[in-house]
């Protein structure tokens, strides 16, 4: 995870003329069975694609940003949203800050090379980001939101939420493993929160719960007491539903090593994506 730093607003999107047409729901379903499979080693380095196999993506999988200088870093998938018949993977906006991670990102792949979104996708999308909330000014403001539109060649999969671990120890990583839940629609960030238990999915230390510490309702930031480590950024943080589905509520965005960590609300930031 990277700390949130300066306090100027900026948005990056582009010109989102020849939209693709609408995928058919049997097109998703029919490889809904597939899924990316992720590699452990705690490397952020992306593996070679298997040849034929078809790409799947969701809510807790890892993301390898590339830039145009040829580095290279994991964060995690937020969610796979839906405008208008196109998809995009949300993420923490300082995962695709050029001012932050110091040149424009050309390629988001999954953690064994598979294509998410090319240059045209990236384009597509676009970044929200500043302020200085954190677990020790939980009530300064943030915005820290990024999206890009998935590519074509990938099966979208907006109902479900999972994810691995990647601690480099075998057991603890097999503890943390995020099984497979159905995921309903975003929630808002309200007061009701503080106190309550929450999840969060990340694709390096897996699902960890805890209570929400702090809530910002006017920015719609949440605090709150749960694990992460760097390569969780982006992660979803969601609450239980009535339904019996689980529902995304926040993004990662940083915090303290292990403890304390600071989320975005997602769904205040949804109107802008395929605006």
């Amino acid at each position: 995870m990277r700390r949130s730093t300066g306090s100027t607003r900026s948005a990056e999107s582009a010109d989102r003329h020849g939209r693709r047409p609408r995928r058919t729901l049997g097109r998703i379903l029919s490889a809904g069975a597939m899924t990316v499979a992720l590699v452990g080693g705690g490397s952020a380095l992306a593996l070679p694609a298997t040849a034929g196999a078809a790409t799947s993506t969701h809510a807790g999988d890892g993301v390898i940003i590339t830039t145009a200088d040829g580095r290279q870093s994991i964060c995690t998938l937020n969610s796979v949203v839906e405008q208008s018949g196109t998809f995009y993977g949300v993420t923490a906006g300082h995962c695709l800050n050029q001012r932050e991670i110091g040149s424009p990102v050309v390629k988001i792949s999954t953690r064994d090379g598979k294509l998410l979104a090319g240059e045209d996708d990236i384009r597509a999308g676009g970044v929200v980001r500043g302020g200085t909330a954190n677990p020790f000014e939980p009530y300064a403001g943030l915005d820290d939101f990024g999206w890009f539109r998935l590519d074509d060649s990938v099966t979208p999969d907006p109902g479900r939420v999972s994810s691995t671990a990647d601690t480099g120890i075998p057991m603890l990583d097999d503890l943390l493993r995020g099984t497979s839940q159905p995921l309903g629609d975003p929630v808002p960030v309200t007061q009701n929160l503080v106190g309550s238990i929450v999840c969060k999915d990340g694709t390096m230390s897996g699902r960890t719960c805890g209570p929400v510490l702090a809530v910002n309702a006017d920015t719609n930031e949440i605090t709150a007491l749960i694990p992460a480590i760097g390569g969780d950024s982006g992660s979803p943080l969601h609450v239980a539903g009535r339904d019996g589905k689980r529902h995304v509520v926040g993004t990662l965005s940083n915090g303290t090593p292990v403890l304390f960590n600071t989320f975005d609300g997602t769904r205040e930031h949804l109107p802008l994506v395929g605006a």
